[in-house]
């Protein structure tokens, strides 16, 4: 009998070690590192599924000249969002739940009942006041298309009925390069020398330019072979995020999120003409980047992947969209997001 134990015990064993090994290979493949400077460890920390997110019960208060209030007040809550309300795993019945990520811009620099999630919840509410809203707010700064799919496999146990990914298209196909290259899953390309002059030139005179557009610009003028693989990558992972919602009867919404430069200049010319002359830039500049975003644009159609461009909805409003002291949109401009998002009709067919 003993001995038949001990080819079970054997046997059950190697099973184990087998599907051990094969999470823990899929769990590698996976992984990816924390970005985030250490002088930020009070808003964020690392995330084995999302990469970093949001330390829980964060607060952070600064004056902010732009603002009617002229100071702004970011707030997580329990799990790390960005709303001011606790937020459980278990979903309740007739509640709809909507998980919102993005980058920088989502998570937003602004109060969190001026962010996307919390004027979509209010214009969902009126519209349909007999079902409940929960629209979380995932947003993380330093993300791209890699974390936002974490964020999907982070907040599944949550059930999300619409997950919508913010795309940044100022900077997420440069950060899909970048988180590629920090987890050793490709070469990092050597600048040139010289390579970054001008663009800390502009950085110690303005804020928000190099961070917010320069630097993709830059990237994918020197290196103009690297842009077929940005949006490879970025197309992986919103294809593998649209396979998982399909799978968990999730609906998928992307909106692509242009930048100030791409649709507001006039509000902001005199330095952005200044900006443009160091980097020795001119409009075709600004017309090769957007020829990634209609590049990207196209492929969503062909996938059926519902999406939004904001370009028009931005480049046609009567108030400005994005801060002048760092480029992130501002207020305005996350609640023309929410409108757009609710003309898609989500929920007309439980009226």
């Amino acid at each position: 009998m003993s001995r038949y134990i001990s080819i079970f015990l054997l046997f059950f064993g190697i099973i184990f070690l087998l599907t051990f090994c094969k999470q823990k290979t899929d769990y590698t493949d996976y992984y990816i590192i924390p970005h985030f400077p250490a002088s930020e460890s009070d808003y964020y920390q690392a995330d084995t599924i999302a990469g970093h997110f949001h330390v829980p019960f964060a607060s952070r208060e600064f004056d902010w000249a732009e603002h009617p209030d002229g100071k702004i007040e970011m707030r997580t809550n329990n799990i790390g969002c960005r709303n001011d309300q606790d937020t459980e795993i278990k979903k309740h019945n007739n509640v709809k739940r909507i998980i919102i990520t993005g980058d920088s811009h989502t998570d937003g620099v602004l109060n969190n009942s001026e962010s996307v999630a919390a004027h979509l919840k209010e214009i969902f509410s009126k519209n349909y006041p007999y079902l409940e809203f929960e629209v979380l707010n995932a947003g993380n700064g330093y993300y791209g298309t890699q974390n936002y799919l974490g964020i999907f496999k982070k907040f599944l146990p949550y059930q999300p009925d619409v997950f919508i990914v913010i795309v940044y298209t100022g900077n997420d196909f440069l950060d899909g390069l970048r988180i590629k290259t920090e987890n050793n899953r490709m070469e990092n390309p050597e600048r040139p020398h010289g390579y970054f002059d001008k663009l800390w030139e502009v950085d110690g005179l303005y804020s928000g330019f190099t961070g917010q557009y320069l630097n993709q610009v830059k990237f994918f003028e020197t290196f103009p072979q690297y842009v077929d693989t940005a949006l490879t990558i970025m197309k992986d992972n919103l294809s593998e995020i649209n396979n998982l919602c399909i799978e968990n009867n999730s609906q998928f919404l992307v909106l692509l999120l242009p930048s100030k430069i791409d649709t507001e200049p006039e509000t902001d010319q005199k330095r952005i003409d200044e900006v443009f002359e160091i980097m020795g830039y001119t409009n075709s500049h600004i017309e090769k980047n957007r020829s990634i975003i209609i590049a990207l644009s196209k492929w969503l159609s062909q996938q059926n992947i519902q999406f939004i461009d904001l370009n028009d909805s931005f480049v046609h409003s009567d108030k400005e969209m994005f801060w002048k002291a760092d480029y992130h949109v501002n207020h305005y401009g996350h609640y023309i997001m929410a409108n757009q998002i609710f003309q898609l009709g989500y929920f007309n067919d439980l009226n």
